[in-house]
């Protein structure tokens, strides 16, 4: 997994810079085709060897698609309707996981392991073929940009923000990866513990609702981050000490309640950079959330063999909850 999130590390900023030079189209487009070439070469692999260029050749593209296509979304849509729109943006992660888990799996144990990566490409070449037919920009490129890149890049604000990002990102990433290893030492099934530890992306599904709410206060977006940290922050160590019948409906609410933070912070680039700037600050968000799918699991892994206990892991995703509360006060938008 981490292969494929590894170039969004290094080259996202790079790719907000072109998306704002060139288009968020043309940048799109050649993502998108980088991710359909990577996804068929990962499914003919001979090798471990090939199979892990070609999930990193995959990665190249992803970050390319995942740096430009909010982008557009800032285009088409104003300050105080981002929120929403941005919410329902939001719904790509834990849908696309959804569904992969569900159908991928099937696919794998019935055809084997390259059909179901096969039909990875046939989504990716979707995806390819809509770039090419539908995606429409609004604004010219060349009145997007106001200043100079690295002005932007040394705004602290838009830095911040990706912090922010990234620990909110450590805590659920660290928590859906592991969360069933833990509960199966807390006596819970398989099933049970699967679904316990998914519970808290799932309840990303009502990041439209909560995006909409966050428009109605676009000037106090910043509340919503609050409210999404510091509920994890509060409720993380809980897990430990409520009963074993408890913890999947405390997992759902602390779901629901961290959906204020994406929608939040998906609009706020435009608010701290400026509009037409968004792909600056999209870069760094992609770099962050990037290094949080490398370092949450990594860390919580790290932990849980050091102590060998598995509850103080939950007081280590409320510290990273605990820091991206602090940075949210810290946090200064134009």
């Amino acid at each position: 997994m981490w292969l494929a999130a590894l170039p969004g590390v290094f080259l996202s900023i790079l790719g907000g810079v072109l998306t704002g030079r060139f288009g968020v189209k043309r940048f799109a487009v050649v993502g998108a085709a980088i991710m359909t070439a990577g996804s068929l070469l990962c499914s003919t692999a001979g090798s471990v060897g090939f199979l892990q260029c070609s999930r990193f050749l995959l990665g190249i593209g992803g970050a390319m698609v995942l740096v430009s296509a909010p982008v557009l979304i800032c285009q088409w849509f104003d300050e105080r309707e981002l929120g929403g729109a941005m919410g329902f943006y939001g719904l790509n992660m834990p849908v696309g996981t959804i569904a992969a888990f569900i159908s991928l799996g099937l696919v794998s144990q019935r055809f084997g392991w390259r059909t179901s990566l096969f039909l990875t490409t046939v989504v990716d070449a979707s995806a390819l073929l809509c770039c090419v037919l539908f995606l429409k920009e609004k604004k010219a490129v060349s009145s997007q940009i106001t200043g100079g890149f690295s002005v932007h890049l040394r705004n602290s604000g838009i830095w911040i923000l990706g912090l922010i990002w990234c620990l909110f990102n450590m805590a659920q990433i660290g928590y859906s990866t592991w969360g069933k290893t833990i509960f199966l030492t807390y006596g819970l099934s398989g099933g049970s513990s699967d679904l316990v530890a998914s519970l808290l992306v799932a309840g990303s599904l009502a990041t439209p609702l909560t995006g909409f709410i966050s428009d109605k206060w676009a000037g106090h977006r910043k509340l919503f981050i609050l409210i999404a940290a510091v509920s994890m922050t509060l409720m993380f160590p809980l897990f430990p000490y409520v009963g074993v019948g408890s913890v999947g409906y405390l997992a759902l609410i602390l779901g629901l309640l961290a959906a204020f933070l994406p929608p939040a912070v998906f609009a706020l680039p435009e608010t701290i950079l400026g509009a037409g700037n968004e792909s600056i600050g999209w870069g760094v968000l992609n770099t962050f959330q990037n290094s949080a799918i490398i370092l949450g699991p990594l860390s919580a892994g790290y932990a849980l063999d050091v102590l060998g206990n598995p509850s103080p892991i939950f007081f280590l995703f409320a510290f990273f909850a605990l820091l991206s509360s602090i940075l949210t006060i810290l946090l200064r938008s134009r």
